[in-house]
């Protein structure tokens, strides 16, 4: 009944088109890059593809949650509804029924893009995946990272009156992220927005005057490490806010 509530509350706000919005920009961009490869790169179309997406992701995923986080969390603080809300239900059950309510919309986009680079390496004819896994951990890796966002963007939204903030802090992220990825490996580490190129398993290195793409294995530990790290970082999320609304 919680999550048909949050449904009911945003039916009207049409926030299916921003997780399409942003997929069918971001694969517009790729897919126009792609289809002027000649036929002998399109034996590393793949690598090409994941790196090209580590890019656009990093743009594209922190402006996107900052969207969705706010159109779903303005309908309660222009309404000041929190008060009469917690008469009703805890505030920590209402802090997450909110971000799974978010989080499906990053899904369908994590999960749309993932599609999308199977159906470009068909259609293009891109030489076979050296492991069917690599689509498997480019989609866990980015919904993953972009729920880690999206939880301190709803944060920030139900906290601040205005959302001209949280939107700041997304556009910031977005630089940061795409700004992180020059930036050497011990420093990048620090950036959270980064964590996009971490996990790439695309990556490019120059060879002579020309540039090379070429696989890179998952760093496995590492995303298991990170993904312990994003459940603690979303339980101080949620004492934040019980704290913050308690008082």
């Amino acid at each position: 009944m919680k999550r048909s509530a949050e449904s009911l509350k945003a039916r009207y706000r049409f926030l299916w088109a921003v997780p399409a919005g942003f997929l069918a920009v971001l694969l517009l961009w790729v897919g126009r890059s792609l289809l002027t490869l000649e036929p002998e790169e399109r034996v590393m179309g793949y690598p090409i593809l994941l790196y090209s997406l580590t890019l656009m992701n990093a743009i594209f995923i922190p402006v996107m949650d900052a969207v969705i986080a706010s159109r779903l969390c303005d309908m309660e603080i222009k309404g000041n509804t929190l008060k009469l809300l917690f008469t009703l239900e805890k505030p920590g059950v209402f802090y997450t029924v909110k971000y799974l309510s978010c989080f499906r919309y990053l899904v369908v986009f994590t999960a749309g893009e993932t599609l999308a680079m199977f159906l470009f390496g068909t259609v293009l004819s891109f030489a076979p995946l050296p492991d069917p896994a690599v689509l498997l951990f480019h989609f866990l890796s980015i919904t993953v990272v972009g729920a880690v966002i999206l939880g301190i963007q709803q944060l920030l939204s139900l906290l601040c009156e205005n959302q001209i903030l949280p939107l700041i802090v997304g556009l910031g992220g977005t630089f940061l992220g795409l700004f992180s990825m020059f930036f050497p490996r011990r420093i990048n580490l620090l950036v959270l927005w980064g964590y996009f190129s971490i996990f790439s398993q695309g990556s490019v290195r120059p060879l002579g005057e020309d540039w090379v793409y070429e696989y890179v294995e998952f760093p496995l530990e590492q995303f298991c490490v990170f993904s312990a790290a994003a459940v603690l970082f979303f339980l101080l999320e949620l004492l934040i806010f019980k704290k913050k609304k308690e008082v």
